[in-house]
């Protein structure tokens, strides 16, 4: 029975902040994904769409100028 109350425990968590470039320079090296945390007011949700976006449109037209590029 122990073994199965296990389950049932809440995960454990680490409350942070980060500054929005740090966070931007995490996630376009890919070592953190948006999988990986959750904002925690509409404040910081906003900040972390427009990096994700900002971030989204440069890497299409990286990828876009490789694509024309002989």
């Amino acid at each position: 029975m122990k073994n199965l109350l296990h389950f049932f425990r809440p995960r454990l968590t680490v409350k942070l902040a980060i500054a929005p470039d740090v966070l931007a320079a995490l996630v376009e090296k890919g070592q953190l994904r948006a999988t990986d945390f959750r904002c925690l007011d509409l404040g910081s949700k906003q900040i972390v769409w427009k990096m994700f976006l900002t971030l989204t449109k440069a890497k299409l037209i990286a990828d876009t100028d490789q694509l024309g590029q002989p």
